[in-house]
């Protein structure tokens, strides 16, 4: 008999971050004695990784609202909590979390814990004063808020004018991945991946949906200072797509810049990569970046929050950001050098070991109940 049931909220399980840890730490939740998880969707369209939960036994459901933007999820997740017994409700992204802390205020006498995960180091709301002020009154709610990285939390903090001293609140637990997955994927042979390419051909690989967050832009012009050998996989969807082709398309790039839209392959890209990017404007841990490392590959990421700390730390290799000749001067320098190329590469694979996601649905169980 399970003892803690648990509902997860988020906006949907589309190809983003939040939406794949999601994914990969339910069912690790599930498998405890102790935990019983649910999951509760916005809407039920782009799920990519809903299948793979569905096979792994987690119970998803959908409040039914046709937007995610509608205040109408407010009853409606209010409606779902009150007819289950659940122990803690835990909420991950943006209006999810709005609509749960404001569901939460409407059901009185309620007897479970609101938690809520913080999964990026910038949004677009820090950029008006004005959400300063509804940000607030939100995360008043919750009883625990978790954040992927210190930076994350640091960042959080001074936008709520918290104390982290004074506030037990606040806790940090880190992202984490199946580390075996990523080491021990099988590659494909570049002939089978990209048609027209040869053995000896350099990969380069970035994996991120296409946003204003990702910069793919910046690793696309660094392309034109490389030799035409390396070829550039760019994996993901998103509003920028059409924007970021059209730049391939202006630099005369189109036989060297590849579009792989949304994968399930990643382990077997990467490991058939040879050197992983990541150009992002900002992150909130860089999950992308670990698992490159893991893949055992020379990760290059631009130096900010969310990504520095990780990729320094596990001995990869960062650039300025925006800075696409910097970041192709950097990939010259492993493509020149054999030994520095096996020492970076060596250097992310060993350190990539600290991120086990096992470990971290650990310290997710853990805060569940000490807070019960």
């Amino acid at each position: 008999m399970k003892f803690i049931k648990i509902l997860h909220i988020i906006d949907n399980l589309g190809s983003g971050g939040a939406e794949k840890l999601i994914e990969e730490i339910l069912p690790i939740m599930d498998k405890n004695k102790d935990i019983d998880v649910e999951l509760l969707l916005l809407t039920n369209e782009n799920n990519v990784f809903a299948e793979s939960l569905k096979n792994e036994g987690i119970k998803i459901n959908v409040t039914g609202a046709k937007n995610i933007y509608n205040p109408i999820n407010i009853f409606l997740i209010r409606k779902f909590i009150k007819e289950s017994n659940y122990d803690i409700v835990h909420a991950h992204l943006f209006p999810t979390i709005y609509w749960a802390s404001l569901a939460a205020k409407t059901i009185l006498n309620n007897n479970f814990k609101l938690i809520l995960t913080e999964h990026s180091t910038h949004n677009r709301r820090r950029d008006y004063f004005f959400f300063k002020i509804i940000d607030k009154f939100i995360y008043k709610e919750y009883d625990k808020v978790i954040s992927i990285s210190k930076n994350t939390q640091d960042n959080l903090l001074n936008w709520l004018n918290e104390n982290d001293n004074d506030n037990e609140k606040f806790i940090v637990i880190e992202n984490g991945i199946d580390i075996k997955k990523f080491k021990n994927a099988l590659p494909y042979s570049k002939e089978e991946f990209c048609p027209g390419c040869i053995s000896d051909n350099t990969f380069i690989t970035m994996i991120g949906r296409f946003s204003e967050q990702k910069d793919q832009k910046t690793l696309i012009k660094a392309m034109s200072y490389l030799n035409r050998s390396a070829h550039l996989f760019l994996v993901g969807e998103g509003i920028l797509l059409d924007k970021h082709k059209e730049i391939v398309k202006d630099l005369n790039l189109e036989d060297r810049v590849h579009f792989l839209g949304f994968r399930k392959d990643i382990e077997r890209i990467l490991k058939t990569s040879d050197i992983v990017v990541l150009s992002s404007h900002w992150e909130g841990f860089g999950l992308a970046a670990l698992e490159g490392m893991a893949a055992g590959k020379p990760v290059l990421a631009s130096n900010v929050s969310g990504l520095k700390e990780i990729v320094s730390s596990s001995g990869g290799i960062l650039f300025k950001k925006g800075d696409h000749k910097s970041l192709a001067n950097k990939i010259k320098k492993l493509l020149n050098d054999k030994n520095y190329y096996k020492k970076i590469a060596e250097n992310c694979l060993e350190n990539s070991a600290s991120y086990s996601i096992k470990k971290m649905a650990s310290k997710y169980i853990k805060t569940y109940k000490s807070i019960l």
